[in-house]
């Protein structure tokens, strides 16, 4: 059951089911030597109740019984520990084996690997939670869901190539994956500056799961990033409604609005926005930081929004997209006072080099920082280099035109919202 009261049956899902990418904390139950030793197998189905502020698992009920009181005891007493995202799930159904066999494989069950690889990625670990996925994989190369998983992997390692042929590789194994398009979208959009097919995908997502939250969140971001304000705030205003207490949409709302001249509505979203807590993996706080970020951006609070800004590269210091969002800040804030040109350029240059100089956007933003530094020449030289990308939207490029008519001019940039 979703925060919104919606049952979901694994049935319905199969590899897709929703709750598989948001498992945290995975803690695998012992298999008692007691029960060892009488030979005693069994499977079981779990219900977790999990609070829906944290995560954390408040109780498990036993649906259906593994047959042994020692095995049902073993299963709840480790999935106590375990821990969901916070603000998605309320109760949770697991089915879960004892199997004397599986005692001689090392790593335990593809699902006890997956999951483990899931709570890696989730804290940022991603070398070990890509090692894990290849073994998953190996062990059972039809399914989806690590092919998925491992694609996500690395992209947030900036590995457009491996990425593509995992999500390419899931979507055939199987076609009606809406989290695959999802993520295939967001790798099309953010490193391989193919905005066409990314929303052909994002469109398919959602005709495949249309209260998929992700997939219209993302959409909004796509939208964001085109400068297209319009359908951001559509996309935006529809995931707060499938999860209202969500931050990071009211947030990115408010900003769409911001920069549409909205701003009674733009304020009260970020108001909004703000309340909510981040959530505690690294990954994940890392990218809630850099959106709150832009809600205090909305209300003023300059302190606040570099604060969270600093926080979310000191998280993850490998992620290119958070430190194109720092140098942005450092190089183009309104306010003198937070400017700072020459730590600007060093940050923008990190997120160029981290995405091998493929996110798009990082040379636009190392421009920016040449021009607030006073170098102008490079400035000029960095904003024609982003104007070839052919991927940009016509509002983005004359955005960018803009820009390098400033440079030319020996005047930096200031953002306005």
């Amino acid at each position: 059951m979703d925060i919104n009261g919606v049952r979901h049956r694994k049935s319905e899902y199969g590899d897709r089911s929703p709750w598989n990418g948001d498992l945290i904390k995975f803690v695998k139950p012992d298999y008692p030597a007691e029960a060892r030793a009488r030979h005693a197998e069994g499977s079981g189905l779990f219900r977790m109740t999990v609070d829906v502020k944290t995560g954390a698992v408040t109780n498990v009920a036993v649906i259906k019984s593994t047959g042994y009181v020692a095995l049902d005891a073993s299963a709840t007493r480790a999935m106590r520990l375990w821990r969901w995202r916070a603000r998605s799930w309320k109760e949770i159904e697991i089915p879960l084996t004892f199997d004397l066999r599986r005692r001689g494989q090392r790593d335990g069950s593809v699902h006890e690997v997956t999951a483990r690889a899931t709570a890696q990625y989730r804290q940022g670990d991603i070398h070990n939670a890509i090692k894990n996925l290849d073994q998953a994989i190996q062990r059972q190369p039809r399914s989806a869901e690590g092919y998925i998983m491992r694609g996500a992997a690395y992209q947030t390692r900036d590995n457009a190539a491996k990425a593509l042929a995992d999500f390419n590789k899931a979507i055939e194994l199987d076609p009606k994956s809406a989290r695959a398009y999802c993520d295939r979208a967001a790798l099309e959009e953010e490193l391989l500056r193919a905005p066409d097919k990314a929303l052909a995908d994002y469109n398919q997502a959602i005709r495949l799961a249309p209260e998929f939250y992700r997939a219209y969140f993302n959409r909004g971001v796509y939208f964001l990033g085109r400068l297209d304000y319009r359908h951001a705030v559509s996309d935006f205003s529809r995931a707060v409604q499938l999860i209202p207490n969500d931050g990071a949409g009211y947030a990115l709302r408010g900003f769409a609005y911001a920069k549409l001249g909205e701003h009674s509505r733009a304020v009260a979203d970020a108001a909004e926005a703000i309340k909510l807590k981040p959530s505690e993996p690294s990954l994940f706080r890392s990218t809630d930081l850099a959106i709150r970020a832009k809600a205090y951006i909305v209300l003023g609070q300059s302190e606040s929004a570099l604060r969270d800004l600093r926080e979310a590269v000191r998280l993850t210091p490998e992620a290119s997209v958070v430190n194109d969002n720092l140098a942005w800040f450092l190089a183009t804030y309104p306010n003198e006072r937070f400017r700072n040109g020459t730590e600007a350029i060093a940050v923008a240059k990190k997120a160029c080099e981290l995405s091998r100089w493929q996110r798009i956007g990082c040379n636009d933003t190392l421009a920016a920082a040449y021009a607030e530094a006073g170098d102008f020449d490079q400035a000029v030289k960095y904003e024609k280099w982003s104007l070839t990308d052919s991927s940009l939207a016509p509002r983005e490029r004359q955005e960018r035109e803009k820009r390098l008519a400033l440079f030319q001019q020996g005047k930096p940039f200031r953002d306005q919202f």
